[in-house]
């Protein structure tokens, strides 16, 4: 066993489903005792109990009946699923029992578990298990993480693509194409004293598929960027003086009465977050305390805390009120918007028009400014529309293409292109051919450690001690 995480042996055991109550709960156990264990924890429906113990499982078959106490008492009744390795997640004997969702009986159900022999799972070992047998690759346990987290359907279909492979598949394309220079290079070097070396060379010059190799590599790690917004989603903070609209706005936007409304100024004091979903980019929107001086401490923390948000957030809605002439601290937060990552609303565009055409004119011109009414609706998708654009804005419109939501991988690749890069300038200044070999091998361990083919040591600690205690 090699050090990459908790000791790879004995049957674990775990609550596989959400926490919380539920219809139907999950205990999975992982070993080589998995199915010994649950069997003792089940009394099949029909015939004899002491017979019934010992009746042969049909593997993946479900088969209902009642599990029971070591002492032999009732603790609920469901189903009991065996799975026969190697076809099971982790490559090991499987069980699960399918119980009612009551967390104090899924509870019992792991603790007599244990007393039979299992051991709680650590955190992501179902997982790490898995990997540890080649059921799935790095980049595949990762993507399982993120497929549990998603918050949008876009980003569960990204997630579930990599976990089928995705990323793998790209990185072992360019993997292998690098393998093969690398192999002919090593061949040029071992035959160097035949007459005819050269044909090991890759057609082009070595040199030169190296470069399109790097090339590839950077192309494949320039994808971060955009994929990263898909996995993270973005922050989006309302901003502006009280009383101009901004929790009504919110509501609005989430098409929900998330934030309290009133007529009165300074309702809002703690900032309120919702998840918006944008085309498929998870959005945290953020309504916050009206920008002012405050007459008390509670106040004052208030506005320290909407202009926390102001500085966390990729994009700033800044609202204003259409109805009434601007004051001197709303001109200041207009000089402060960056057009680059803000959005110029005035709101209550169903009243009369109290700014005065001209500044509403050369906020247009300005700020890109749109008019909406927060109460009846009006402009909204505009808004939306406007918001999307700047959200999504270099995210992949498709999950049709490759692209990296994970800055490990992207980094390894920035190693790996680094690596090619100086085998590229050591053969510019005439290196022996040896030193190139180096280089190629360095790159290749570093697409390696993508997928966990080669630096596996502390790979628990960087991939799965994040993992939810079950998976």
């Amino acid at each position: 066993m090699n050090e990459a995480g908790p000791p790879d042996h004995g049957t674990i055991v775990a609550i596989s489903s959400p926490p919380g109550k539920g219809g139907i709960g999950v205990v999975r156990l992982s070993g080589p005792r998995a199915a010994a264990i649950a069997r003792r924890l089940f009394r099949p429906a029909g015939g004899d109990g002491a017979d019934r113990q010992e009746a042969p499982d049909e593997p993946g078959r479900a088969r209902f009946g009642t599990f029971v106490s070591a002492a032999g008492e009732t603790i609920d009744h469901g189903y009991l699923v065996t799975l026969a390795p190697p076809r099971t997640f982790t490559g090991e004997e499987t069980a699960e029992l399918w119980a009612h969702g009551s967390p104090a009986v899924l509870r019992l159900l792991v603790e007599e578990a244990v007393a039979g022999g299992a051991r709680p799972a650590t955190p992501g070992e179902f997982s790490l298990r898995a990997f540890l047998r080649g059921r799935i690759d790095a980049t595949q346990a990762e993507a399982i993480r993120d497929l549990i987290e998603a918050r949008t359907a876009f980003q569960a279909k990204v997630a579930h693509d990599q976990v089928m492979g995705r990323i793998s598949a790209a990185v072992d394309r360019i993997k292998d194409r690098l393998a093969e220079a690398a192999a002919r290079l090593e061949a040029s070097i071992e035959f160097s004293e035949e007459p005819e070396a050269g044909r090991f060379q890759p057609e082009g010059g070595l040199v030169a598929e190296v470069r399109a190799i790097r090339q590839e590599i950077e192309r494949l790690a320039g994808t971060y960027e955009r994929g990263r917004r898909v996995r993270d989603g973005a922050k989006v903070a309302l901003v502006g003086p009280p009383n101009v609209g901004k929790s009504s706005l919110f509501n609005r936007l989430l098409e929900e009465e998330r934030a309290i409304v009133t007529p009165v100024a300074g309702t809002t004091r703690d900032p309120i977050e919702e998840t918006l979903d944008l085309r498929g980019i998870p959005v945290t929107l953020v309504d916050t305390a009206g920008l002012h001086e405050a007459a008390d401490e509670a106040g004052a923390e208030a506005v320290r805390r909407a202009r926390r948000a102001l500085e966390e957030a990729d994009v700033l809605i800044a609202v204003l009120d259409w109805s009434r002439a601007l004051r001197e601290d709303e001109r200041a937060l207009l000089r402060t918007l960056d057009p680059a990552r803000s959005l110029l609303v005035l709101n209550k565009a169903d009243l009369p028009c109290g700014l005065g055409m001209d500044r509403v004119l050369y906020l247009r011109r300005r700020h890109a400014a749109l008019e909406v009414s927060a109460l009846q609706g009006e402009g909204i998708e505009d808004l939306r529309g406007r918001l999307a654009g700047m959200v999504c804005a270099g995210a992949p419109a498709s999950r049709e293409e490759a692209f990296l939501t994970n800055v490990r991988h992207r980094d390894l690749l920035q190693r790996a292109a680094a690596a090619l890069a100086r085998a590229e300038s050591a053969a510019a200044d005439g290196a022996g051919e040896e030193y190139l070999a180096l280089d190629l091998r360095e790159g290749l361990d570093r697409l390696g450690e993508i997928t966990g083919e080669v630096g596996v040591e502390g790979i628990y600690e960087r991939i799965f001690k994040n993992f939810c205690i079950g998976k």
